[in-house]
């Protein structure tokens, strides 16, 4: 790894902690200790031998952090993209790589303890959440499958034993309006409710020079449209119930049901421009250069999700039995100009249906005595359908070698492909921790899995002659698990030290009619990690260091039709993680998070279809698609009185290296370093019901590409990208009842 830059963001994250220790200031107010279940058990952040990162939910809607890609900037080494409307996050230079269904995300997404397998109506609301867990590096043991970067989970507030209500209004740029609330308290002697709901409206931040503007089919036979007003709008509604019944002694059960619909115009997707664009050889126009401004003569986003779990605590002795029953179905539409022009060159549709299940049954010890286990068995069954249509008009010359490039393929080509993908997975697990005294402890997990996949699927290229069916199937048994040891010299100080190993499955490439499956992703892991508090808990520090090695990573290719998963045979990642947080004054908080990686392919070699279609590339030793090799996130917030009232003011930073969207590491894939500024402010009275809160986001105003997904060479291997959204203004007011 680079040691100068290492060193460098690694001073200027602990500069705050170590001025604190040489003035170190009179008793202060100390830092919050945050309560955590990452581990499926009750656990306080700094006692847990983990790199996890834990968001206050209340915080982060003050801030105006209202979707995975808000929290990916508060964690080390974590990022998110939106490539066509499918969440992809990556932590530790690892995620979800696939766009399409058929494949899984590398970083495991959970909502209130339930898997969410559907990757393309994940990125929902996010709201009345009590916490966010962030957990980095492999988590084969307790949370299985496809979590070889790590796993996020999303914790719903719950009801409450007494009656409390809320109701929030906020308005914003772009004629932004939203409401939020909730009403929770006690039904009955025993029973408990939550009801929280979320209103969401905007007319978008991206202007379409062809609004109004009908625009004809592609190709003979297809769909008109109409330009929308604006892109990136948003039309949202979410509503959560919630009953928790009282079964005696500890025991609870819970029920969860929830419901979100969102239907306006979608994100933009620009198109790059190329000077040999099919645009620009066909009709002779050219996509707009301005990010915030995108040509779309037609476009829809319709996202139906809807959710049921149910969750069991009792305790079984000194032991307690917990259960999770979950269901989730969900339905996303889009469609989009897929050209940016404003001629009638290319369109492109995406239909995706799931239905998921899962079960999870496990039985935990108490805290009390040497030893601590769970041992759990847990099944998930994910049904999944996706279509795909894309209509294009296509230069003759691309189809006939020889045919001038300025006249259109008889009546262009369209693509129609997808099917369905039955994917099923069960497995036992334990978790082991045995003290061996108050200073030394032993740690292991083990998790047996079975996980199998079976697709219909099919493929219509007309203009190529080519029309088929497939039904690939396989299957995988693996064990992933880790060992470790966790020392405490002192109080309020750990050390710990774990070897993981992690397991992601098989892939379909639904419609590619490709006999075989992608191979399983493995990776085994070596972290060391430090926590401690210091200053009389006026500080905290958490470090941790890594080692991964991968075995047939799952990466995204382009491919002739479609693009595609493959295998990178060998690929290894080495990095650095520093949190640290201080309280210099009573009413001052300063934070810090750098994530330093050396994210590089070791064996892989693959075409660039679109640099270099026939010449064979050895990306050995290049940066890993996707993966910064830095980043950094600094923040501070004041909290005073003004008069009888309380204030608070917040500024963050977050900074990105360079990265790129392809495995060749070309500067027409790439992107830049970056910084994103974010403001917030409250204002509430000492003693009363409302509170007052405005935000900026990205108040440096920067553009930066947030995903790139480039096309066939038969669609000119063009560049669809999605950027930051610019800078954003809101202003909220809130009431206690």
């Amino acid at each position: 790894m680079r040691l100068k830059p290492i060193a460098r963001a690694a001073a200027l994250a602990l500069l705050p902690a170590l001025a604190a220790a040489q003035t170190a200031p009179e008793a202060t107010q100390q830092i919050e200790r945050v309560v955590i279940t990452a581990e499926r058990r009750v656990t306080v952040l700094d006692t847990t031998p983990a790199a996890i990162t834990a968001l206050s939910g209340a915080r982060l809607a003050e801030r105006g952090d209202t979707g995975l890609a808000d929290l990916a900037l508060l964690s080390p080494n974590t990022s998110f993209t939106n490539g066509q409307g499918a969440s992809q996050v990556f932590i530790r230079g690892i995620g979800n790589v696939f766009i399409l269904a058929g494949g899984d995300p590398g970083v495991a997404l959970y909502n209130d303890g339930a898997y969410v397998s559907d990757q393309t109506s994940s990125n929902t609301a996010l709201f009345d959440t009590q916490r966010v867990e962030i957990l980095r590096g492999p988590q084969g043991a307790l949370y299985g499958r496809n979590a070889t970067g790590g796993a996020v989970n999303i914790i719903s507030a719950l009801p409450t034993s007494s009656f409390q209500a809320r109701l929030g209004l906020l308005v914003g740029g772009d004629n932004r309006r939203e409401s939020e609330g909730f009403v929770s308290g006690p039904l009955s002697d025993g029973l408990q409710g939550r009801l929280s709901y979320q209103v969401r409206e905007s007319d978008g931040y991206t202007r379409n020079p062809l609004a109004g503007q009908a625009a004809g089919p592609v190709l003979p036979g297809g769909p008109g449209s109409v330009g929308p007003k604006r892109l990136d709008d948003l039309s949202s509604r979410a509503l959560r119930g919630q009953l928790q019944a009282s079964l005696g002694g500890a025991g609870t059960l819970r029920f969860v049901a929830g419901h979100y619909r969102e239907s306006d115009a979608g994100m933009s997707v620009p198109v790059l421009a190329d000077p040999a664009a099919i645009p620009v050889l066909l009709y002779d126009v050219t996509q707009s250069s301005d990010p915030r401004v995108v040509k779309s003569q037609g476009a829809s986003n319709r996202v139906d999700v809807d959710t049921a779990l149910a969750l069991l605590e009792l305790p079984v002795g000194t032991n307690t039995l917990s259960a999770s029953l979950s269901w989730r179905r969900s339905k996303a539409d889009r469609l989009w100009d897929s050209d940016g022009t404003e001629a009638l060159v290319a369109t492109s549709g995406f239909s995706t249906a799931s239905t998921d299940k899962g079960l999870d049954i496990h039985l935990a010890s108490d805290d009390a005595g040497p030893w601590q286990w769970m041992a759990g068995v847990t099944a998930i069954d994910f049904d999944q359908r996706q279509d795909i249509a894309i209509s294009a008009q296509v230069p003759l010359g691309f189809i006939v070698p020889g045919q001038p490039l300025t006249v259109p393929f008889p009546g262009g080509v369209g693509f129609l492909l997808g099917g369905t993908v039955h994917t099923r997975s069960m497995a036992a697990y334990v978790d082991l921790r045995h003290a061996l005294n108050p200073q030394w402890s032993l740690l292991a997990g083990l998790r047996v899995n079975h996980d199998s996949k079976r697709a219909d699927e099919y493929q219509n290229i007309a203009a190529f002659g080519l029309a088929g069916t497939g039904h690939p199937s396989d299957g995988w048994t693996s064990m992933p698990g880790s060992i470790g040891v966790e020392y405490k010299p002192a109080a309020g100080t750990l050390a710990y030290a774990r070897l993981a190993h992690g397991f992601k499955s098989g892939a379909v490439n639904l419609g590619a009619l490709q006999p075989n499956l992608v191979k399983p992703e493995k990776v085994a892991s070596f972290e060391l990690g430090f926590k401690s508090e210091f200053l009389e808990r006026r500080g905290v520090l958490s470090l941790a260091a890594f080692s991964s090695r991968y075995k047939d990573m799952q990466v995204s290719q382009v491919g002739q039709a479609m693009t595609l998963l493959a295998n990178a045979s060998a690929a290894r990642i080495d990095g650095v993680e520093i949190e640290t947080a201080l309280k210099p004054l009573p009413a001052l908080t300063l934070s810090a998070g750098v994530g330093l990686m050396d994210p590089t392919y070791t064996a892989f070699t693959n075409v660039d279809l679109r640099n270099a279609p026939t010449t064979p590339v050895n990306v050995r030793g290049r940066q890993l698609a996707q993966a910064s090799r830095q980043q950094l996130t600094v923040g501070a917030e004041w909290a005073g009185s003004v008069a009888e009232l309380r204030a608070t003011l917040r500024a963050d930073y977050s900074w990105r290296g360079r990265f790129y969207f392809t495995e060749f590491n070309t500067p027409d894939a790439m992107q830049g370093a970056y910084g994103l500024l974010n403001l917030s402010a409250t204002l509430r009275p000492a003693a009363g019901h409302w509170k007052l809160w405005a935000n900026v986001r990205n108040a440096n105003d920067k553009a930066a590409f947030t995903s790139m997904s480039i096309a066939s060479p038969v669609l000119g291997a063009a560049r669809q990208v999605t950027y930051t959204p610019p800078r954003q203004f809101a202003v909220g007011l809130s009431y206690d009842f």
